[in-house]
């Protein structure tokens, strides 16, 4: 059966997080599943967002863009982030769709009382945002990260401007209206998490790491950086 390392954090900051998978992209290295229970308090462009465009002046938080495309978020103690680091020899990972529908159908199963599903580039609940996407491809690695909401704070995503590129779905509603959290169905986030993963042994022998394995050979990024 396919190896599946996992790496379980909690509240790692999300530039260390971002660093540490670009450094699992770069090395030969197997497959890999992060879990990140929340992470201090930033916002995150994605490599090509215009910051002006997506982020009040001055919100007085850290500023980071990350190597991979997809939107701007506001991440912080109630999110949680699932990265998923895998080689193009899966079937599961050939391709970017085909890596993102692998992911949505397994939370399928492993909630099925859970409306989630996928419109564009979002996992949803019902016609309602709970997670943002983004990927990044190489030639024989795919990366597909996300940050579900737990939680969130109107107050927080007022920081976010609405982006004038928006997917059709959204129909101009604002931050507090268009997104939803998961905290209304579980009772912490291991609750979301780990029925998941439970489900991932039916296709793959499950090995949970410390970062401990791997921190000693881990790099400074190329591409993630502080804006300020």
């Amino acid at each position: 059966m396919k190896t599946l390392r996992v790496v379980k954090l909690k509240n790692m900051p999300i530039f260390n997080m971002l660093a540490l998978e670009e450094y699992l992209l770069e090395e030969p290295c197997e497959n890999i599943l992060l879990v990140n229970y929340g992470t201090p308090d930033a916002i995150v462009l994605g490599k090509s967002n215009d910051r002006d465009a997506l982020v009040v002046e001055n919100p007085n938080v850290p500023l980071i863009r990350r190597f991979s495309g997809g939107g701007t978020v506001y991440v912080d103690s109630s999110t949680i982030f699932i990265s998923w680091i895998l080689s193009k020899e899966l079937e599961e990972a050939k391709c970017v769709d085909t890596l993102f529908n692998w992911t949505v159908n397994g939370f399928k199963k492993a909630h099925p009382n859970l409306p989630i599903d996928r419109i564009e580039t979002d996992y949803v609940l019902k016609n309602s945002k709970v997670g943002g996407t983004a990927q990044y491809v190489k030639k024989d690695r795919i990366l597909h990260h996300t940050s579900f909401l737990f939680d969130f704070s109107n107050e927080k995503l007022s920081l976010l401007k609405t982006p004038e590129k928006a997917p059709a779905y959204r129909q101009n509603r604002p931050h507090a209206t268009f997104v939803t959290s998961l905290n209304t169905h579980f009772t912490k986030p291991q609750d979301f998490v780990e029925p998941y993963l439970q489900e991932l042994t039916k296709e793959f022998s499950l090995k949970e790491i410390s970062m401990l394995e791997i921190l000693q050979d881990l790099k400074s990024p190329k591409q993630t950086v502080y804006l300020d």
